[in-house]
């Protein structure tokens, strides 16, 4: 399911920042510029972003200050550090997370073509069940069938993931504290974030009116536990191919 990309480029190297922007543009990314990370952080505060292009030496913070925030966060956004110097030993150590690009300028545009394009095909799934051995087996299977996860134990975090992040399909546990599942669902209508979810539970019987309910304001599907990660995965395919 290919969709649609946000990128921030912070970078106070205004024709660097703006060439970049230009490319981006016309391969249909949704581009967003600051020049200074005081102003980059206000846009991570107003917006999401899958991916931050962020310069190691700004004006008036450097990038590993922003870099923690978003870390802070917790945020799925992908941190692409871009820097003019050899410092990529040094850097990668005091951000220690593999997950962080570190981008040499000049860099070679169609490596980072490359590797935008591949996040169209990405899908997000948010796994919210308080049964961490579940979530984390369930977690680990769909990672290595390309999908990319979030986990949340419990409803509050489970809403506040979706507002925060563009997930694609919400595999819902019924019974969490905090929120239940049904809590969950309706307020993430009320705030006009209801996905494409997948209700699951432990309690066929028991749960019987709860999922009457949630099948009437259409949820996508439900599994009933045990189930095999296998229907699992075929359940989001239904929902994403």
């Amino acid at each position: 399911m290919m969709r649609q990309i946000n990128i921030l480029i912070i970078d106070d190297n205004k024709d660097l920042a703006d060439g970049l922007a230009m490319v981006l543009e016309e391969e249909s990314f949704q581009v967003s510029i600051a020049y200074n990370g005081t102003d980059g952080l206000e846009s991570l505060n107003n917006k999401y972003f899958d991916i931050v292009f962020l310069d190691v030496k700004l004006p008036d913070m450097n990038g590993i200050e922003i870099f923690q925030e978003i870390n802070r966060k917790g945020s799925t956004t992908r941190v692409i550090m871009m820097t003019g110097y050899r410092i990529e030993q040094v850097l990668a150590e005091t951000i220690n997370n593999s997950d962080v690009e570190i981008l040499r300028k000049p860099f070679n545009i169609s490596h980072v073509l490359t590797t935008l394009n591949e996040l169209r095909d990405e899908s997000i799934i948010l796994i919210a069940d308080d049964d961490r051995d579940l979530s984390e087996s369930l977690s680990e299977f769909l990672s290595d069938h390309g999908m990319k996860t979030m986990l949340a134990s419990n409803g509050k975090d489970a809403v506040d993931a979706v507002l925060s992040n563009p997930v694609d399909v919400l595999i819902l546990d019924l019974r969490m504290p905090i929120m239940n599942g049904l809590d969950v669902y309706m307020e993430l209508k009320k705030q006009g974030r209801a996905v494409n979810t997948i209700i699951i539970t432990g309690y066929r019987d028991e749960d019987a009116e709860t999922i009457d309910v949630l099948r009437s304001i259409s949820v996508t599907g439900c599994l009933f536990k045990p189930f095999t990660p296998d229907e699992m995965l075929q359940a989001i395919n239904q929902i994403i191919k």
